[in-house]
Parts: C-alpha cells; structure tokens; sequence
C-alpha cells in the first residue's frame, strides 16, 4: 500500500490545431492565472509535469532519471514557471467560474512509475489513463475525429 498522499491536479485543455497530427492549443490549470501555450503533445506533457512539479504535486518515486546526474537543485525544466502569476490560496477558495473555453479536462490523481494516471473529461465521459503515453494516445484519438483527419 502506498503511503502517497491522494490528490489531484486538473488542467483543462483547448486545441485550436492538430495540422499534420502536431497538436497545439492552451493548457489552463486552476494553479496559475495565464494559461500555457503548447506546440506539440509532448510539449503538452512537459508543461503538465513541470505545473505540477512546481505546485509540489507528490512524484511517488522521487527524481525522474538524468543523463547528466544533475542533483534536483540543477533539474531541467521545459516551461519556466512565473511564480507571480501562482493564485493564492484565497483566490482559489473564491473561484467560482474560469473564463477559459476548454474542449477537455484532464485530472492527474497520481504521478507514479515515472509518469502519471488519471482521468479526462470530455462531453460528460470520464475515460481513465494509466500513465502519459496513455494519456497521448487518447488525446490523438479525439484530435483526430474532432479535426476530422
């Protein structure tokens, strides 16, 4: 049994483009007031485990592996995180509606095994996923019936 601490990060995604199956859109997060830019799905998911990174979201099995055995102090980070744009705990209690147009939301549960399980919501279906490979695979199967590829 693990002794993790159950909680859960929701992000909420809108894709304005998947030209040439390259998936591009806005990550908002109820962490941070300015949504996130992404150019690709694996940018998507750098900038997911970098929000969560720096938001203290629990990573069960520690520092992900290195090339370079870098400690965590000198870790790589993919998008650089404005902590003056990081809401409050106030205004977290006082959100009541987000003016963002999201097409999904995707909930991260837990972060294990090197990657992360949880759930998106999308047209009021819950599909699970397993770990973010998982996650890409679903969200390039709604790109494509959604942008009719």
């Amino acid at each position: 049994m693990s002794k993790m601490k159950l909680c859960s990060k929701a992000m909420m995604l809108r894709f304005d483009s998947y030209v040439d199956r390259i998936a591009k859109g806005e990550l908002k997060t109820l962490s941070y007031h300015t949504p996130f830019r992404f150019e690709s799905m694996d940018h998507l998911l750098m900038i997911m485990d970098d929000v969560m990174d720096s938001t203290g979201f629990p990573r069960q099995e520690g520092e992900l592996h290195r090339f370079d055995d870098k400690d965590n102090a000198q870790t790589y980070v993919f998008q650089k995180m404005n902590r003056k744009d990081l809401c409050t705990e106030s205004e977290l209690d006082g959100m009541s509606r987000i003016n963002f147009r999201s097409q999904m939301t995707v909930l991260v549960n837990k972060r294990e095994h090197s990657s992360m399980q949880g759930t998106v919501l999308i047209q009021g279906k819950v599909i699970y996923f397993r770990s973010a490979l998982e996650l890409m695979r679903l969200l390039h199967e709604y790109l494509e019936v959604c942008f009719q590829i």
